[in-house]
């Protein structure tokens, strides 16, 4: 899937938004991609961890014969599901830096 950058529009849909308010979303979602940062390195681990643990089973670890097993899929369901919360916040907090750039607001980029 392609997926091409898009201009955004400024964000018209509720004027009454505060600056204040604006940039309190974007705290919380930077927390948010960070936790989900974490949230990816553990899966993974776990993912691996789980391929490693079926290696005495006939196919190599980490091919894709080894999805038949419980386990292994499970683990990648769940690493493929932190990486989509992940594509989710990452997204609207491009979004928001967008719209709190295009309002001047002030510290727009807080970490």
């Amino acid at each position: 899937m392609s997926v091409r950058p898009v201009p955004l529009p400024a964000y018209r849909g509720h004027p009454h938004v505060a600056n204040a308010d604006l940039l309190a979303r974007i705290r919380l979602l930077t927390e948010q991609v960070d936790y989900a940062l974490a949230e990816i390195a553990l899966r993974r681990a776990a993912y691996w961890r789980a391929c490693e643990d079926e290696a005495d089973w006939q196919w190599a670890p980490g091919g894709v014969e080894g999805l038949r097993r419980p386990q292994v899929a499970e683990s990648l369901a769940l690493l493929l599901g932190a990486v989509g919360r992940l594509r989710l916040w990452a997204q609207e907090l491009h979004w928001l830096h967008e719209q709190a750039r295009l309002r001047g607001a002030p510290d727009h980029h807080v970490r």
